[in-house]
């Protein structure tokens, strides 16, 4: 099991997403992530969301071989991406991996959260595509994404520092 943690989370009230956890445990030979994800959202954000605008959240994996004089060399590249849609008729929110199409409804916007926040057993590279002795890191970061937003927030969404949600690429050596 390889992991770490993050010391630095987000202020209570400051917009953002922050990792606070992630590891990645070796099961019949594939190394499977999980990660711990904190997300504050913006009062905007927010606001649409309530709207029942779809907010799309993307969480970029990568696995890296560090080499000392050259670019480091990339060896798997990974995007889940999961969409947070509220249902005034249903008066529910929805929480869909865009990935595997599997879906969770929740009926506050904090439950759905709970089921954004923990991504577990992903499976993320086979061992057999690693070289033995060598040491590869893996590295993460999760955002909003404004491609999937509808056309009159798009705008909006490039030119408001509200809308720019993320966390900062999260490593650590597998």
């Amino acid at each position: 099991m390889f992991g770490a943690t993050n010391s630095t989370p987000l202020l209570a009230n400051e917009p953002g997403f922050s990792i606070t956890r992630a590891e990645a445990k070796l099961v019949d030979q594939v190394y499977h992530l999980s990660v711990q994800i904190e997300y504050t959202f913006s009062k905007k954000v927010l606001e649409a969301i309530q709207s029942g605008v779809p907010m799309v959240i993307a969480l970029e994996i990568e696995v890296r071989q560090p080499r000392k004089y050259w670019w480091d060399e990339q060896i798997a590249q990974l995007k889940q991406r999961f969409q947070l849609q509220y249902h005034a008729l249903a008066e529910q929110y929805i929480v869909e991996n865009l990935n595997s199409g599997a879906q969770n409804t929740a009926p506050t916007l904090d439950t759905a959260l709970f089921y954004l926040k923990n991504v577990d057993s992903l499976p993320l590279i086979d061992q057999q595509l690693l070289e033995p002795d060598q040491d590869y890191q893996v590295r993460l970061k999760v955002s909003l994404e404004f491609d999937s937003l509808p056309v009159p927030l798009k705008l909006s969404a490039y030119t408001s520092r509200s809308w720019w949600l993320g966390s900062g690429w999260f490593e650590w050596d597998l």
